[in-house]
């Protein structure tokens, strides 16, 4: 997925871009967007200090390019500058004597996880892209193909080839989603998915199944085993980042703010 960089001096102008408009922002100067194009829009603040990133689709209209961004996308960018224009105001203006300012050295850092903690509505896409997903493929190619598509939107993967695989890495790992072929030889994949749906310590787990010529019966049988969503092939690398983007995003605001979980401990865990 491509991306595209959004810089604000500070806060209150990265505020003030989001009131001007509703759910949606100008293409930057020399970049450029095709209509219906998946990006990811990322945000720096300050010193190319980046604040967060949200998935958006490109829209051209009357000559003017600009990106589109889902209603809950848009309304935790406003969330998120809320919270740090509010922090900004309860902090000292500028450093002590003799002190420097902190600078950003790892550019994926964010503010304290007191300002966003990450189980609120307005938690940082930074959680998102530092998910686990489990990839079950029985085609060598497939699995190079596809994860490297998610490994180049920022997602950690596992890639296994059978079912059965896959069981042993969820005893031996946590994982945030499941992407699996609805297509395998040695194994029912849909009879897994059933298996993880009766264990209560996976069955918030994300399922993704991808699936070559499928049919109409074959999508209704796999949302019935409890798959969330359903990919068909072949598809293009925004695609498939749009759905697990999509699917993570949902599991990650389900969960309560009690369990305080992070990526790398979701539903897979044992």
């Amino acid at each position: 997925m491509r991306s595209i960089v959004f810089r604000f001096a500070d806060v209150a102008a990265f505020a003030g871009a989001l009131a001007e408009t509703c759910g949606s922002l100008s293409v930057p100067s020399g970049e450029i967007v095709r209509d219906g194009e998946w990006v990811l829009a990322i945000f720096e603040i300050g010193s190319r200090c980046r604040a967060t990133a949200a998935a958006a689709r490109g829209v051209l209209a009357a000559g003017d390019a600009h990106i589109a961004f889902e209603r809950r996308d848009w309304e935790r960018l406003r969330g998120l500058a809320a919270v740090r224009q509010e922090s900004s105001r309860a902090q000292p203006q500028g450093p002590p004597r003799n002190q420097s300012v902190a600078s950003c050295n790892d550019p994926l850092d964010e503010q304290p996880p007191s300002e966003a903690p990450p189980s609120t509505p307005v938690e940082s896409m930074r959680v998102i892209l530092a998910a686990h997903v489990l990839l079950v493929d029985e085609d060598a190619e497939t699995r190079q193909d596809v994860g490297m598509m998610l490994g180049e939107i920022g997602l950690t993967v596992d890639a296994v080839a059978t079912a059965e695989q896959a069981k042993e890495r969820l005893q031996q790992a946590s994982f945030d989603a499941l992407v699996l072929d609805f297509h395998t030889k040695n194994s029912d994949p849909l009879d897994f998915v059933r298996t993880l749906r009766r264990d209560p310590n996976r069955t918030p787990l994300p399922v993704l199944v991808l699936s070559h010529q499928a049919t109409s019966r074959d999508v209704v049988e796999a949302f019935a085993c409890g798959v969330d969503d359903f990919l068909p092939k072949p598809f293009r690398a925004p695609e498939l980042g749009a759905r697990i983007f999509g699917l993570l995003r949902r599991a990650f605001c389900a969960r309560s703010p009690a369990s305080n979980r992070q990526p790398g401990q979701g539903g897979g865990r044992p």
